[in-house]
């Protein structure tokens, strides 16, 4: 998988890993995609959810210890 960028959100809660999700994703053209680490334990449910409102698409989400690795591309 082509990685375009990654969004460091260890540390942050709900709502911000999706807030800066939404800002990253803002600033990337249509295609590329977008890797996001978090540790909240809500991105994993929060992450689809979103995506599923928005319509961006969710490529993967990934479980490695306690972080969380999202893959989303731009629609």
């Amino acid at each position: 998988m082509h990685l375009d960028k990654t969004l460091d959100c260890i540390g942050l809660f709900c709502p911000m890993p999706i807030a800066k999700t939404k800002q990253e994703l803002d600033k990337m053209n249509p295609g590329q995609t977008l890797e996001i680490l978090a540790d909240d334990p809500g991105f994993e449910k929060d992450l689809p959810a979103w995506c599923r409102m928005t319509g961006e698409k969710l490529v993967a989400l990934e479980k490695e210890g306690n972080i969380f690795k999202g893959y989303v591309t731009k629609k």
